[in-house]
């Protein structure tokens, strides 16, 4: 993917990369939902692990899309003020690169989690 030059250009990718991160939300919201419909159903110890293992999960991602988002917001700030570099729990914000490789991270471990998620979910 080619880096954009123009500020507006940038706003526009950050503004469209916090519109995938509340999409990823919703879809974690919504795999949570399931798996809470899911729950009742089971008794066996072995299929209550693994719900447990996706509880936390999708806790742990919504934490990371949490960070995403704010990350995003101080990243647009950063580039429209042309304010030099912040790091943010050792999370640099307002370098495009990184910001994109970690939108690809992000994305990757989603999509794992979504695919493990829904191999769970077909064996009910």
């Amino acid at each position: 993917m080619e880096v954009p030059t123009q500020t507006s250009d940038l706003q526009a990718q950050l503004l469209a990369w916090r519109g995938e991160v509340d999409e990823v939300r919703n879809n974690i919201r919504s795999m949570r939902s399931r798996l809470e419909e899911i729950v009742p159903l089971q008794a066996d110890p072995e299929r209550m692990v693994g719900i447990e293992h996706f509880q936390n999960q999708f806790i742990r991602q919504l934490e990371v899309a949490d960070e995403m988002c704010h990350d995003l917001k101080q990243s647009a700030k950063s580039m429209g003020n042309n304010n030099p570099v912040f790091i943010h729990q050792d999370r640099p914000i307002d370098d495009f690169n990184t910001m994109q490789d970690r939108m690809q991270v992000f994305h990757k471990l989603h999509d794992e989690l979504k695919g493990e998620f829904h191999q769970f979910e077909s064996f009910k």
